[in-house]
């Protein structure tokens, strides 16, 4: 399925300033996303939350995978990507088709919460407030639960393939996703599985649309 005429990538501008239109549909696109956002991922955890038993989905040695808070700043460039994306992305027919794909894997990640009930098995540093602060806001924004597939991962992987299919330069935003994943593994938020559903998500759903 495309969403646009095809139109050879080594063709397309990566970065175009977006129009007064296009900007104020992509505001509306990111209130939108961000409510989704909101009602799934907080309304899986907290149903999560009430749950007596949780499961354990990490593998033994996980547990020395050193803990690196400072990878929090790697592990929070994803809202950069979404901040390209109407620089990217230059029709509100490729914007729309973006908010359809990203509404999908948030409704599937969400599912997949609630199917998989996980707890996370590293232990965090007691004195928190002693951690840099982009840590403890990543930290703050994960909540307890929410852990496989990674929606992080999910969304940076989805992301670099829609850049990747503006212009053929796949290995450079598929290694920021790669950073993004690693970050999301040192800095204890996710185990490996984790990180490797939400890869596959992400980069699954975006193969299914060419932008």
């Amino acid at each position: 399925m495309t969403c646009l005429p095809g139109v050879p990538n080594d063709r397309r501008p990566l970065f175009a300033i977006p129009s007064g239109p296009h900007i104020r549909a992509a505001l509306l696109a990111t209130v939108l996303l961000s409510v989704l956002f909101a009602i799934v991922y907080g309304g899986a955890d907290y149903v999560t939350g009430l749950k007596t038993n949780h499961l354990r989905i990490d593998f033994a040695f996980e547990q020395n995978v050193p803990f690196v808070p400072e990878m929090a700043l790697l592990y929070s460039s994803l809202y950069l990507m979404f901040f390209a994306v109407p620089f990217v992305l230059h029709s509100q027919r490729q914007l729309w088709c973006y908010v359809r794909m990203m509404a999908l894997i948030t409704c599937i990640a969400g599912i997949c919460f609630l199917l998989i009930p996980a707890q996370l098995a590293f232990s965090l540093p007691a004195a928190d407030r002693q951690l840099p602060l982009p840590f403890r806001i990543a930290d703050w924004l994960n909540l307890t639960y929410n852990l496989c597939p990674s929606l992080h991962v999910a969304y940076a992987a989805f992301h670099a393939e829609i850049f990747r299919q503006q212009k053929n330069i796949h290995w450079l935003f598929h290694i920021w996703a790669f950073t993004i994943a690693v970050a999301a593994w040192l800095t204890h938020q996710h185990h490996l599985i984790d990180l490797v559903a939400g890869y596959l998500l992400g980069i699954g759903i975006a193969g299914r649309y060419k932008f």
